[in-house]
């Protein structure tokens, strides 16, 4: 197959009806998330905005693009102290800094008095998240930056919504907006990325040899649900687009769980409770308490 400009193909899509070379591909995958961006008011120009950054493929393509739509951007990066997976996620986002020229600020997990491998094995997919969340919000505030931008791909999204509507959290469905304003201690939180599909980040990242560990952290469950929708795509072209654009008008209907902001007596941040997770997990994991 030939590129629309003669050259040979690296990128075909029924979706979009078109087949680009290396040359074009990086430029149309830019102007989609530069469209995604516009329609749905994800970010502004003016903010400054903290970038997280994992060293996987699609936090990497998040990176790239919004640096080449000249974003005031730095990148974040938290070292969850998971052997050699954290080693070399650590290694590729450095080397990312390297070659986008962007600042790369790293928060280690291990200051706090533990990793996640300290984590029993149960949970570890759930203290791992709330250790993000937590560590993420609370950088980004102190240092002063004006929203959060995660790497969520359209199989995330579907992901998300899929599992929570069979677990009876209908309300949850409105956290799945590509943008969710900040309030009190809660900074800004993006998803520009949020059409964008899991192939089109590693043609991006592949075919610009962009700095990425190709290895999947040891903790990840296999999930069914994910080999489901991809079942799905293959026999109905577009399908993943086309639902995520409608989870994310699903998601301006439905009402968030209405709960009393209160703030963790330990450590000050927003909390459900008299003391946050974060807190309870690092009462209950670190080194120091054994």
């Amino acid at each position: 197959m030939k590129c629309r400009c003669g050259r040979k193909a690296v990128f075909h899509s029924r979706v979009y009806r078109i087949t680009l070379c290396d040359e074009c591909f990086p430029k149309f995958y830019v102007n989609l998330v530069k469209r995604s961006i516009k329609r749905y008011g994800i970010l502004k120009s003016s903010e400054k905005i903290l970038v997280c950054v994992s060293g996987g493929k699609d936090s990497t393509a998040m990176a790239y693009a919004l640096n080449e739509l000249d974003y005031n951007i730095e990148l974040f990066h938290i070292d969850l102290g998971i052997g050699n997976y954290s080693k070399e996620s650590l290694k590729a986002v450095e080397e990312l800094a390297q070659t986008l020229n962007l600042n790369l600020n790293v928060v280690k997990l291990e200051d706090y008095g533990f990793t996640i491998d300290d984590v029993e094995s149960k949970k570890v997919c759930s203290a791992c998240g709330i250790v993000k969340r937590y560590i993420m919000n609370r950088f980004a505030r102190e240092r002063g930056f004006d929203v959060i931008a995660t790497a969520h791909t359209c199989e995330d999204i579907i992901l998300f919504f899929i599992k929570n509507v069979l677990s009876g959290n209908v309300e949850y469905i409105s956290k799945l907006s590509p943008r969710i304003d900040g309030f009190d201690k809660l900074v800004a939180k993006a998803k520009p990325l949020f059409e964008r599909t899991e192939k089109e980040n590693a043609t991006l990242v592949l075919t610009l040899n962009l700095p990425f560990t190709p290895m999947e952290c040891p903790h990840a469950p296999n999930d069914i649900w994910k080999e489901i929708i991809y079942e799905i795509e293959a026999k109905r072209r577009g399908f993943k687009q086309n639902f995520v654009r409608g989870i994310v008008k699903l998601a301006k209907s439905v009402k968030a769980e209405e709960w009393e902001v209160k703030h963790c007596k330990i450590c000050g941040e927003v909390s459900n409770f008299e003391i946050c997770s974060f807190c309870k997990i690092v009462e209950r994991y670190s080194r120091k308490n054994r």
